[in-house]
């Protein structure tokens, strides 16, 4: 008839961010795991844990720290077309529920509209502002950026207006994620009152590379070293599979695929420690491994667990060196042996009467022989 409560408090605050659980019914020196709940824009202290119920408080409480991997995004777009005028700044590290003001960047050829300034409240979902321009009335020319031999257009055309006819204007080729330019990265035109238009060309980058990484689950831990692949083709997928470690599981997918960007290329496997292994406790004669006591097997148990034992009473018997040992669980259940050894007791006697039949009467002094070894056979006469 006990009960155990589970909580779910922001850590050092310990404001409740979800409504308590409490479960009945449960058994005394029962062992309950809980799994924390996901509440938005936090992240728990573990993914589950356990309490064994007493018949005092028994609580389970995960504690939660707001997210701080999260980020926002501005956006510069011309009114009404809502064409991109410069790069999408993303600014990461952001803690959920933090303001943030961004202004309005300086655009050439366009006038940022009201507001300027914008404030934002950071949530979970998408985090963006966005700041609208307007043309200025004259002429103007437009920079694209192209993947050589396709004419496929890798970002939004720039457009720049306030220019005057006549004027030369120079640009640059933009960095482009995944790409490098090919030929000239400067070019320059004279604006005309016909279509003015600077176009850059682009290839694939193909010295990129990717990792793949072999962590414990919950703890990051890496358990086999990184494997670095390089010469890899911007865009291009590639396919990694889990490898074998002892005494691991994978958890989750065992083969993983990606697509190669211009940046950190990653594939990380996470591995749990087998929890179906099992140890065995033999109790030998010393010299002759003779079996004194059928062996006890041990099973369920987690790779690398401590696990103890103590040698039990054997009659006629003692110990023979550690009565306690400990064994650290292996991958392998051919290693996971205690063994306790044992040899005859020595401290034993016999005692010898001489009675009358049908009465019992004593007739002799008994005779006692004291240090005998258990299990010999002894005569008298």
């Amino acid at each position: 008839d006990l009960s155990y409560t589970v909580k779910y408090l922001e850590k050092d605050t310990n404001k409740k961010l979800a409504k308590d659980k409490t479960v009945e019914n449960k058994t005394f020196g029962d062992e309950v795991s809980e799994t924390a709940e996901v509440i938005d824009g936090y992240t728990v202290d573990a993914p589950t844990k356990t309490v064994t119920i007493t018949t005092g408080k028994n609580e389970i409480i995960f504690y939660y720290t707001k997210r701080s991997d999260l980020s926002y995004t501005v956006k510069y777009l011309e009114k009404g077309t809502n064409n991109v005028l410069a790069a999408a700044k993303t600014v990461t590290g952001q803690t959920f529920e933090n303001k943030v003001t961004e202004k309005a960047i300086d655009i050439d050829g366009y006038t940022a509209e009201e507001p300027t300034s914008q404030n934002l409240t950071i949530k979970t979902g998408t985090n963006e502002i966005t700041f609208y321009y307007t043309k200025r009335t004259d002429l103007d020319y437009t920079v694209n950026y192209y993947e050589e031999g396709t004419n496929n257009k890798l970002q939004d055309s720039k457009k720049v207006t306030g220019q005057k006819f006549g004027d030369s204007v120079t640009e640059e080729a933009v960095a482009i994620s995944g790409y490098n330019p090919v030929g000239e990265v400067s070019k320059t035109i004279q604006i005309r009152t016909e279509k003015n238009e600077i176009n850059f060309y682009y290839a694939k980058k193909t010295d990129l590379s990717y990792t793949v990484k072999y962590l414990e689950a919950g703890t990051d831990q890496s358990l086999a070293d990184n494997k670095l692949v390089g010469n890899q083709t911007f865009g291009t997928e590639v396919t990694e599979k889990a490898i074998a470690i002892n005494g691991y599981n994978v958890t989750g997918d065992s083969e993983k695929t990606i697509k190669i960007a211009d940046g950190k290329n990653e594939i990380i496997f996470y591995y749990t420690k087998k929890n179906d292994l099992s140890y065995v406790v033999n109790y030998l004669e010393k010299d002759t491994n003779k079996v004194l006591k059928e062996a006890k097997t041990e099973t369920g148990k987690i790779y690398k667990d401590k696990v103890k034992e103590e040698a039990p009473e054997i009659d006629g018997y003692v110990v023979s060196g550690d009565s306690e040992k400990e064994l650290t669980i292996d991958h392998d259940n051919s290693q996971n042996v205690i063994n306790f050894y044992y040899t005859k007791r020595t401290d034993l006697g016999y005692t010898v009467k001489y009675l009358e039949k049908g009465t019992n009467k004593k007739l002799a002094d008994e005779k006692t022989v004291e240090n005998q070894t258990f299990g010999d056979e002894v005569s008298e006469t």
